[in-house]
């Protein structure tokens, strides 16, 4: 759990502080092309505009055959261009490249920009025509690119630098839940360690006492409560356990086996209910993990399929493998778990039906054990129901 809160806090972090990071840059970067193409493209319109200026001073009027599209600003061109990208007119000195570059910004569909090592000038004209104006200016690129790559590195450093804060902040917001969450953990297991002495000394007075006085509904409610109690704290102990990670029984077992003995268990209980049983265990399927882990699995799942399946009906055994994943999967022909329900049933002490948990003296620590054990190999379990069937399966990565 505090894991997982971690996880959530450093994603929070991480995530929302890359978006604004990279906004910025993109902002940035987006300011730096437009203001390197604004500026160019101005110089454009007053190299343009100065040189028809000088035109004026000449003569009120151009002569016949001069022609405005001979500019005498070097590295500055001229085109028009029809709507089939063919080049109507075009300044002197204009070379093949040139012409490919501005038949190319012709195509495109921003009106300014730089192609190759020029900044280019769309405007139109007439129905269909275009009218294109290229300046060479590999400087202002070369340093727009340079500014550019400067902001991605940046954003790259910047993100690394984000995850480390990220890291140490969540570590940070988490420790004091952690250390509380430790302290709670060490109180369910030292409670749950000290109850059992009192609940072993009040099961064996009474065994005594219906020795001496016989059947009495009033010992057996105190038997009842203490069996109850006991299945509690065994719970708890076992919760307990689990939260301390202690692997040091893992061994690779056959599992096949091991899940038919836990079914075989139940069978008695299985046949007094007049229950039909269908196993279909694949066979030879070696598990690396603990044998007690399958078991605490299987017997948790199948015993809540029993409580929930009426008489004559159908509880199904599925355990196959594919690739690396082994997959257990209990069925029940019953009542279908609603679907507001099918998370909440894995937390502690959730109860679905209230009076009816209550009645069987039921805690909702079974499923919540199930998941911790199966959270422990980094598999998954989930409830779905369908056709009549209520199934829960597990999915364990097996190394």
């Amino acid at each position: 759990m505090i894991n997982k809160l971690r996880k959530k806090i450093f994603w929070i972090i991480q995530v929302s502080l890359t978006v604004v990071l990279l906004g910025i840059i993109v902002i940035f970067a987006r300011f730096s092309y437009k203001n390197t193409i604004t500026s160019s493209t101005m110089f454009m319109d007053r190299a343009e505009q100065g040189q028809e200026g000088e035109r004026a001073k000449e003569i009120d009027e151009p002569p016949k055959g001069s022609d405005p599209f001979t500019i005498n600003v070097r590295g500055l061109y001229k085109f028009e261009i029809n709507d089939n990208n063919t080049i109507m007119k075009e300044s002197s000195e204009v070379t093949d490249e040139i012409r490919n570059y501005a038949i190319k910004a012709c195509s495109r569909t921003s009106e300014e920009g730089y192609i190759g090592n020029y900044i280019y000038k769309v405007r139109k004209f007439g129905n269909s025509g275009k009218e294109i104006t290229l300046m060479e200016n590999e400087d202002a690129i070369k340093n727009l690119k340079i500014t550019i790559i400067a902001a991605v590195i940046f954003g790259f450093l910047g993100v690394i630098l984000i995850y480390i804060i990220a890291r140490k902040i969540a570590k940070i917001i988490v420790k004091p839940v952690e250390e509380s969450f430790e302290k709670q953990k060490q109180f369910v297991s030292d409670a749950s360690h000290e109850l059992k002495t009192p609940l072993a000394v009040i099961e064996a007075n009474s065994d005594v006492l219906q020795e001496k006085i016989g059947d009495n509904k009033w010992l057996t409610y105190i038997q009842n409560e203490v069996q109850s109690m006991n299945k509690l704290v065994n719970d708890l102990l076992v919760l307990a356990k689990l939260e301390k990670k202690n692997n040091t029984n893992m061994q690779k077992f056959d599992l096949s086996k091991e899940v038919e003995l836990s079914v075989a268990v139940f069978e008695s209980i299985i046949f007094e209910k007049e229950l039909k049983l269908e196993n279909k265990i694949e066979e030879g399927i070696f598990f690396y993990g603990e044998r007690e882990d399958i078991k605490h699995i299987v017997s948790i799942i199948l015993d809540n399929a029993i409580k929930h399946t009426e008489k004559g009906n159908r509880i199904i055994v599925n355990v196959y493998k594919e690739k690396n994943d082994v997959t257990i999967e209990i069925e029940n022909q019953g009542d279908p778990i609603p679907e507001k329900d099918r998370e909440k049933i894995f937390e502690r002490f959730y109860r679905a039906d209230q009076s009816r948990n209550r009645n069987e003296k039921r805690y909702g620590l079974g499923l919540a054990i199930a998941k911790s054990i199966v959270e422990k190999y980094n598999g998954t379990i989930k409830a779905s129901s369908k056709d009549g069937f209520t199934s829960f399966t597990v999915k364990l990565y097996n190394k």
